[in-house]
């Protein structure tokens, strides 16, 4: 099974109208109370609220990336005090005023490292193959913030730059801010996680919906002309 929204929707869409004609035919009459119509009914708006509650639990991820997200990156110039820019500032100030060549040497070290970096895609590899090198690159990032405080303390009263989002107190706190975005995104990516483990569970799990529609066709293949009978049929059809 595909893993998309949409096709979760899409495949419980077909479930469902297999469901409708189900219904009209009155001879279906199942003993096995997993798929009798009535359970079907119940079944299918449990599913759908499964579906439900993991799109906004996903919908919560990227609000929360998109929210930590200029906090660190350059977006363009819509992000002017982004931690990508303010460590440019903060080398740029150090250098001018020649106040310590190493530490310009280590401010230029992290400005090559801090942007993730995306290893070219491997021929014939699937869609999102291999893991996303962001999560790393946003965790990495406290762990700069960190050495950029470090250098600023150790400058001491010799830091004093004109742009007053470059000082000490305000590089910590924008370290902090990432912080606590970095764990916003950690607590959406949890809750998605487990939403999305129930949803599969109803999917693909003991008297889930793959295993109901085996039970239906195996009921339906009962019928004279077991899987040429126009019920198997037309209900395999309605659901493939």
């Amino acid at each position: 099974m595909a893993g998309s929204q949409q096709s979760f929707d899409s495949v419980l869409t077909r479930f469902d109208n297999g469901r409708a004609l189900l219904l009209t035919w009155g001879d279906y009459a199942p003993s096995n109370a997993l798929i009798k119509t009535a359970a079907l009914a119940a079944f299918i708006t449990s599913v759908e609220n499964a579906n439900i509650l993991t799109a906004d639990k996903e919908q919560n991820v990227k609000d929360a990336r998109d929210a930590r997200g200029p906090l660190v990156f350059q977006i363009k110039d819509t992000n002017p005090e982004c931690f990508e820019l303010r460590i440019k500032g903060i080398r740029n100030y150090i250098s001018g005023e020649n106040l310590s060549k190493s530490a310009v040497k280590t401010l230029d070290g992290i400005l090559k490292k801090i942007k993730p970096q995306y290893p070219k895609k491997v021929a014939g590899a699937a869609r999102g193959a291999g893991k996303s090198p962001m999560e790393k690159s946003f965790n990495a990032a406290v762990g700069y913030g960190r050495t950029v405080i470090n250098i600023i303390t150790r400058l001491g009263i010799a830091y004093t730059p004109p742009d007053n989002n470059l000082t000490l107190a305000n590089i910590t706190a924008l370290v902090t801010s990432i912080v606590d975005g970095n764990k916003a995104v950690q607590e959406a990516l949890d809750d998605y996680g487990t939403a999305n483990r129930a949803r599969l569970a109803l999917y693909a799990g003991k008297d889930g919906l793959q295993q109901r529609r085996t039970a239906i066709l195996g009921y339906l293949s009962s019928f004279a002309g077991m899987k040429k009978s126009n019920h198997y049929k037309d209900y395999n059809a309605a659901t493939k």
